[in-house]
């Protein structure tokens, strides 16, 4: 009775907090996500504000100054800790205002008039296909092949320009919902790594889980979510900054804003960046820019496609101990499962699933 008190308690104050936060499962998820991958930075200012703090008792003799700083002493690491996490939504935010948004309107309007005429190609494009399928009319088999072809890209094309302008309106017409997710969002992720070790602590009572244990599984994710945030992330970025800068240098119009797109669409596995630069390497090809597409195909299937192959397995493969085609696998079912934040669930939950194997094996061997 004593036992069972307690946890029926939590699991009460659990399922209170999940009322209130129900409405909200995706901010749920990157907030515990953030507040793992930050833990240990706030651990360490914790630590150097309680090195600051023994150098004031020590040094500093007792006065209104020295409780004032012993005061500041125990609000600094929360207070940069806060800082850190609004410089980081803010400074990228900066970034994207300064850089994309004068292309942005122009991009998405290029981009409803395709979706209003539903993608149709230009008439030379038309033109050009047409030849090319006439010639294929001696070889049937290579005909239908390419018929087939054309429509799944089609639909593809189709189904993924629409998701992305719907996204995108939303994004920029519902700057209230904007404002309060950020918010919502920072919020519980300081709360997340404030109350960490209670968190962790009331976890361990309700399951009966050691604390070792948990630490372990916590150790777990904070790799696995240190090699999406590299694997991914930053090379998402840097593949949408290589791809900007090619634009720019081939004389596309609006090159931040299809930067951006190229961002938005690297981390999809085997496609990427491609979905963004081999429509626009076409585009110049037929407005008669022939050297400006070819360099432009050159530089996506060299570089573009070189950083992807090469950091993306090596940082993905430092925080999660699989093979790449698993991972693969895993970002894919992430994707069709619950959408753009699969990104992040998928590979997390192959981490939480491999490191829960490792423990059934390390409790086995110890039982038998």
């Amino acid at each position: 009775m004593t036992q069972t008190l307690p946890r029926l308690l939590y699991l009460l104050a659990v399922l209170a907090c999940y009322l209130l936060l129900m409405h909200n499962p995706v901010t749920i998820f990157m907030a515990a996500c953030l507040s793992c991958l930050t833990l240990p930075q706030y651990h360490r200012l914790r630590q150097k504000a309680r090195y600051w703090r023994m150098q004031i008792e020590r040094n500093t003799p007792d006065s209104r100054k020295r409780r004032t700083l012993l005061a500041l002493s125990h609000s600094t690491p929360l207070y940069a800790y806060i800082s850190m996490l609004v410089a980081s939504l803010v400074v990228p935010v900066a970034v994207l205002v300064l850089l994309v948004s004068p292309q942005a309107a122009a991009g998405f309007t290029r981009l409803r008039e395709l979706q209003a005429n539903n993608f149709q190609l230009p008439l030379e494009w038309v033109a050009y296909i047409q030849e090319w399928r006439q010639g294929l009319t001696e070889h049937p088999r290579l005909e239908r092949i390419f018929n087939d072809l054309l429509l799944k890209l089609d639909s593809f094309f189709d189904s993924a320009m629409s998701v992305l302008l719907s996204r995108g309106v939303d994004f920029l017409g519902g700057t209230m919902t904007v404002l309060w997710t950020s918010f919502l969002f920072i919020s519980l992720t300081v709360i997340f790594t404030v109350y960490s070790r209670h968190i962790r602590k009331i976890t361990g009572r309700v399951f009966h889980i050691s604390q070792p244990l948990l630490r372990r599984f916590i150790a777990a994710i904070h790799r696995a979510l240190r090699g999406i945030m590299l694997g991914i992330v930053l090379v998402a970025l840097a593949q949408g900054l290589m791809c900007g800068v090619a634009f720019a240098v081939a004389g596309v119009n609006q090159p931040a804003f299809w930067g951006l797109l190229a961002t938005l669409v690297a981390p999809i596995p085997m496609v990427g960046t491609a979905l963004v630069w081999v429509p626009l390497c076409i585009s110049l090809w037929f407005t008669g820019k022939t050297m400006a597409a070819i360099a432009l195909a050159l530089w996506g299937l060299l570089a573009v496609a070189g950083v992807d192959n090469v950091l993306r397995p090596l940082f993905l493969r430092q925080g999660i101990k699989a093979p790449f085609f698993v991972l693969i696998i895993s970002i894919l079912c992430g994707l069709s499962s619950f959408g753009p934040v699969g990104l992040i669930v998928g590979p997390v939950l192959l981490a939480f699933a491999m490191q829960a194997v490792e423990e059934a094996n390390r409790a086995y061997r110890y039982n038998v």
